[in-house]
């Protein structure tokens, strides 16, 4: 069984690596990172159109041809796309897919997002899961954050992350933060609000090792 993860920012290959570790998907699956930076940065500068859908198509079949059985699109913006190229055999899904699933029970949640372009697509998303999600959301883009991770800052991008969470976000039953990048913001938060927080690259991981163990597996755990 072959995983292939494909990234549009390099240091999420060492985020989900890091991810890994803690489960046992490395244990009962070939892991495999791809990075494609050059698709975001369209995404970025002109938008989700039909040459963007070409190009992530292309990118998710040459995967698929190097043997993957499965590959995660770790980029929320482009997620869509990639869960709409037409492959052969290989299941594709967008990371932040089973996150938006745990979400769905939500009566009050915030969505965090430090990129722009990746707000509608996972607004979107979650809209798949809960019709009314437009009253049940507060929607924030925290700017300042990425400009941090622009400038290689990571652990200010993170910080900037947390202490909004921690200042604005006490109230809300779920948060959900929008992109794999912001995911260790988690670590900086007070051990009672880390509960609440949903991120995607734990949520995919853990939904990975579930699809991938065997009913003889689970029988024995």
């Amino acid at each position: 069984m072959k995983v292939a993860f494909l990234h549009t920012l390099a240091a999420n290959q060492t985020l989900f690596d890091a991810c890994i570790e803690e489960t046992s998907l490395a244990d009962i699956a070939e892991v495999i990172h791809y990075c494609s930076p050059r698709l975001l940065q369209y995404a970025s500068r002109v938008g989700l159109d039909a040459d963007l859908a070409m190009q992530v198509e292309q990118q998710v079949l040459q995967i698929e041809a190097q043997g993957a059985d499965w590959i995660i699109c770790t980029c929320s913006t482009i997620g869509r796309l990639a869960e709409s190229a037409q492959v052969q055999r290989a299941q594709v899904i967008r990371v932040d897919r089973p996150m938006a699933w745990a979400a769905r029970q939500a009566k009050q949640m915030s969505v965090l997002a430090a990129l722009k372009t990746t707000l509608q697509p996972t607004m979107n998303l979650l809209a798949e899961y809960q019709a009314d999600i437009d009253q049940v959301a507060r929607v924030v883009i925290l700017e300042d954050a990425w400009q941090h991770y622009i400038d290689g800052q990571l652990e200010s991008y993170h910080q900037t992350i947390a202490n909004y969470i921690e200042q604005h976000c006490e109230g809300d039953d779920a948060v959900v933060l929008a992109q794999a990048s912001m995911a260790p913001a988690v670590k900086f938060l007070p051990t009672a609000m880390k509960a609440k927080v949903l991120t995607s690259p734990s949520s995919c991981i853990e939904y990975l090792v579930e699809q991938l163990v065997s009913p003889a597996e689970k029988g024995q755990s």
